[in-house]
């Protein structure tokens, strides 16, 4: 590729926005995506207008073949940001897949027709339309649609970092340097083209196998996690079916003693704190949900054997469209975290939570007050757990938070004054989306 071309032809940043626009589109999307071509337009354009204004200062072709190279990537970056709801290391990660997708194809046709390489009146054919579209096709349904989980990366920074290094080296350095041997070593040349091609497909791939092996490991994360949740529920049951036995043994005691009272002023005080034994049974929850009322009542009877007191206000109907196991989970974990933080509190009148269910302007609302002690340390958004083994304990939000994002909604956590709130915002109706590319 000539400084002619580069200037005249302003290609390679149409093909890296088209390859990025290929890795966005399983991805979860910032808005709608009838905006896409006005991102595009508006990238191009940023990308058009500091290119010509640079490109004069720079007297080395090196330099430019570089800016020009490099300006391109950081154009399908901000369209990867634009167009989805991702992170930036996220966007680091789609942008160099797209740029090695680009590179590779690139490098094919310039395999297949080396004519059109310092061309100045280089226009795209039929060759170039195949090869480009064939490449881009295979791309997608290899690697882009099988990279993210439920519409995101599963990545670290790091690893987002080196993939983004490699790309660049590669595909930016290696193939600058490489274009100043053409035409005087054809040769060569075309070796690193094919060498080119072969990194780029080995990148892409290598990125594939290391989300399976995340995905691997996350999944017995996972289950050891569920092995640890299985056997708190075990333990809270039993001590539900305590608690129920102690009242079932006072309550026999009572109604005894209460046949030997003559006493009418004794036996009305006797039958008062009967009515207050069965208070109990009173736990169950009617909130117009079946699954929100079974867990409800659960947790009642978990926070009477802690002397946890739970008031609720739940319309259950408004979580009618969730799947019954994500909406057992999701309060489950809610008033598991709420319950353990107010149990430990020294003061018995701030042991309280309060639970609210309900939904206001086309969203469903899960929130949850209770005071605590101490200190919260966040990592992001979330409080890390205090706990010694905080790789294992800080599961339970997490799962609320996956669960709410599931359905296309969001968690989120204040601190303040000592009462912590979590509140859980889906909107109604929501549908379960789908898994892409598994």
């Amino acid at each position: 590729m000539s400084w002619g071309s580069v200037v005249h032809a302003m290609t390679l940043p149409m093909e890296v926005l088209a390859a990025v626009a290929l890795f966005c589109l399983p991805l979860r999307r910032r808005g709608s995506a009838a905006l896409w071509p006005v991102w595009l337009a508006l990238c191009y354009g940023l990308f058009y207008a500091g290119f010509s204004a640079l490109a004069p200062w720079m007297g080395r072709r090196l330099v430019l073949v570089l800016l020009y190279s490099l300006g391109s990537y950081l154009c399908g970056l901000l369209f990867a940001l634009l167009c989805c709801r991702i992170t930036v290391s996220e966007a680091l990660y789609a942008a160099s897949s797209a740029y090695l997708t680009q590179h590779m194809a690139y490098c094919l046709f310039t395999l297949l027709e080396p004519d059109s390489v310092g061309r100045l009146d280089f226009r795209p054919g039929g060759l170039y339309l195949l090869v480009y579209g064939l490449v881009y096709l295979a791309s997608y349904r290899l690697f882009a649609r099988r990279l993210p989980t439920h519409g995101r990366y599963d990545l670290k920074v790091t690893h987002s970092v080196g993939m983004t290094a490699g790309a660049l080296l590669v595909a930016l350095v290696f193939s600058a340097f490489a274009q100043q041997l053409q035409p005087e070593n054809e040769y060569f040349y075309r070796i690193s083209l094919l060498y080119a091609v072969a990194f780029c497909v080995y990148a892409l791939w290598a990125q594939l196998s290391q989300q399976k092996r995340l995905i691997l490991r996350h999944d017995l994360d996972v289950q050891q996690q569920l092995w640890a949740q299985q056997r708190a529920q075990y333990e809270t049951a039993m001590q539900n079916v305590d608690v129920i036995n102690q009242k079932c043994h006072d309550l026999k005691h009572q109604i005894a003693a209460l046949r030997l009272v003559a006493d009418d002023a004794q036996r009305d005080s006797s039958i008062r704190s009967l009515e207050q034994s069965v208070m109990i049974y009173d736990a169950i929850a009617e909130s117009g949900n079946k699954i929100l009322d079974a867990v409800l009542t659960e947790k009642s009877l978990l926070c009477e054997a802690k002397g946890v007191e739970l008031t609720c206000m739940a319309d259950g109907k408004c979580f009618a469209f969730m799947d019954a196991v994500d909406l057992y989970a999701m309060v489950g974990n809610i008033l598991d975290n709420a319950v353990e933080s107010a149990a430990r509190l020294p003061d018995p009148e701030q042991r309280t939570i309060s639970f609210m269910a309900f939904s206001r302007a086309g969203l469903a609302f899960l929130q949850v007050e209770n005071y605590y002690q101490g200190e919260l340390q966040f990592d992001g958004s979330l409080p890390r757990s205090s706990k010694p083994n905080a790789d294992y304990h800080g599961f339970g939000l997490k799962s609320i938070q996956s669960v709410a994002e599931k359905y296309g909604g969001f968690l989120t956590v204040q601190a303040e004054d000592q009462i912590f709130l979590l509140r859980v915002t889906i909107p109604c109706g929501a549908a379960q989306p789908g898994r892409h590319g598994r």
